[in-house]
């Protein structure tokens, strides 16, 4: 069979679109193995680094980096504070008592520490629009 015999044979069994339906075109044809699914993205996290910065410079750092990324609209963030569980540094002491300030608390709908007390995930409030 040449490739003109061919091509003919495989025209005739070819439907047109419209005579098929949308539906039949999109689900009932396609084997599930091929079937598009909607995955959830994953979340994107922003950090922000404290390391070498004093009380002052931290306080502003991440005032500023919570305010930026609840006005982008991001839905998680992290702080990098760098001493663990077993430290206590300045920052790390200072940095829970600025999340009850009025500053604070219309951005952080809550937090929780990683990396054995190193770090604070940051999940943020969402702006009313």
């Amino acid at each position: 069979m040449n490739d003109l015999s061919l091509w003919e044979e495989l025209k005739k069994t070819i439907v047109p679109l419209a005579k098929r339906g949308i539906n039949a075109i999109a689900h009932k044809e396609l084997p599930p193995r091929l079937r598009v699914r909607r995955v959830p993205s994953p979340e994107i996290s922003y950090t922000l680094n404290l390391h070498g910065m004093t009380v002052a410079e931290s306080y502003d750092a991440v005032k500023n980096f919570l305010i930026r990324h609840q006005n982008l609209g991001s839905k998680k963030v992290t702080v990098i504070t760098g001493k663990g569980l077993k430290q206590v540094g300045a920052i790390k002491k200072e940095i829970i008592l600025w999340f009850d300030t009025p500053v604070f608390k219309n951005k952080i709908a809550s937090y929780s520490w990683k990396n054995d007390g190193g770090a604070l995930d940051i999940v943020l409030k969402r702006i009313k629009k």
